[in-house]
Parts: C-alpha cells; sequence; structure tokens
C-alpha cells in the first residue's frame, strides 16, 4: 500500500472511534436522562423547584444529544463520499462499501438478504425526542398544581417565571429537533446519492 492509502485507513480508524464515541455518548445522555427523571421526581417532594429545573435539564440534554447524533451523520457522509472516493480512485471499488451496502438493504436490493422491517433511520431519534422533550411540560403543570396554592405574592412571581423560563427552553428545544430531523433527512439522502 501506499503512504496515501495508510493515511486514509488511519483517518478511517480515527473516524470510526469517534463515531462510536458519538454513539457510546448519546446512549450515556439518554440514559443520564432517564435517571435524572427518576432522581428528580423523587427529590421534588423536598426541593422547591425541582421539577422547573427537571425540564430545563431534560431539553439541555436533548440538545446535547442531537449534537453527537448529527456527529455520526457527517463522520458517515465524509467516510462515504470523501474518504470512500478517494480511496477508490486509488485502489478501485469495493472499499469502504458499508453505507452503499446498507441503503441497498434498506431499498430491498439485495438477493441474499430479505428486505428490512424499517427503512427510516430516523425512528430512534422520535423515540429519543419523546423521552426528553413529552416530560417538561408535563413536569412543568405539575409543579404549578403543586406549588402554586402555597405561594403568594413574590413566591407566585418567581414560581411562574420558572415555569416561563422552562418553556421557552422546551420550545427551542423543539425547534431545534426539527432542525436535526431536517437535516439527518437532508444528509440521509445525500449519502444515498452517492
Amino acid at each position: 500500500m501506499s503512504d496515501a492509502t495508510d493515511i486514509d485507513k488511519a483517518e478511517y480508524d480515527s473516524l470510526r472511534a469517534e463515531s462510536l464515541f458519538h454513539q457510546t455518548n448519546a446512549s450515556a445522555i439518554f440514559g443520564l436522562n432517564l435517571v435524572g427523571m427518576g432522581i428528580g421526581i423523587t427529590a421534588s417532594t423536598r426541593i422547591d423547584g425541582a421539577l422547573a429545573v427537571l425540564a430545563v435539564f431534560s431539553c439541555v440534554l436533548w440538545s446535547r444529544y442531537c449534537d453527537h447524533l448529527m456527529a455520526v451523520f457527517r463522520i458517515a457522509a465524509y467516510v462515504d463520499r470523501e474518504l470512500r472516493a478517494r480511496l477508490v480512485a486509488r485502489l478501485g471499488d469495493g472499499v469502504l462499501g458499508w453505507e452503499a451496502f446498507l441503503r441497498a438493504e434498506r431499498a430491498g436490493k439485495r438477493d441474499h438478504l430479505p428486505r428490512l422491517p424499517s427503512t427510516d433511520s430516523r425512528i430512534g431519534f422520535f423515540a429519543a425526542l419523546l423521552a426528553f422533550l413529552l416530560p417538561p411540560p408535563l413536569l412543568c403543570v405539575v409543579f404549578v398544581v403543586q406549588r402554586y396554592p402555597a405561594s403568594a405574592g413574590a413566591g407566585r412571581v418567581f414560581l411562574l417565571a420558572g415555569v416561563v423560563l422552562a418553556a421557552l427552553v422546551w420550545v427551542h428545544a423543539i425547534v431545534r429537533g426539527y432542525r436535526v430531523n431536517s437535516w439527518i433527512s437532508r444528509t440521509d439522502r445525500w449519502i444515498g446519492a452517492s
């Protein structure tokens, strides 16, 4: 092999490790959200504002989850569109064909394997979206129902200000999720067009 091919192989190995890093972190963030919900709901009986803080915490974790998911897709796009193209030009077809193989499987274009039961790579994205973004409004409603009757004056102002802040963060997280989903769809189609 040539020096350029060795460098490309080292880059591929590095990118594969980075992709695994992002996948592992996304899974850890998902788990952290679930554990955080359990701990936060339990702590809410003793700590004022825990539910509102937990709602914001879930939205922040969602943003970090999206960052890792986009990084995985960026790496896949680079490997398939750039790195693979360089290696094919140098070595011929038949190198780094995993993305093409997966897309052929999704489309049912392979003879030897049956069509996959799900062709949408974003199903996990939507499950995560619900896990991260469904609890915040529910937590805020419970927070207001629990705390509003016991508060008065400035306490009510702070309570409502906290809920409004949590709601704004939640709306931002929803908009970000929409943009990330659109970006993933476009990137997925772009990779498939190669």
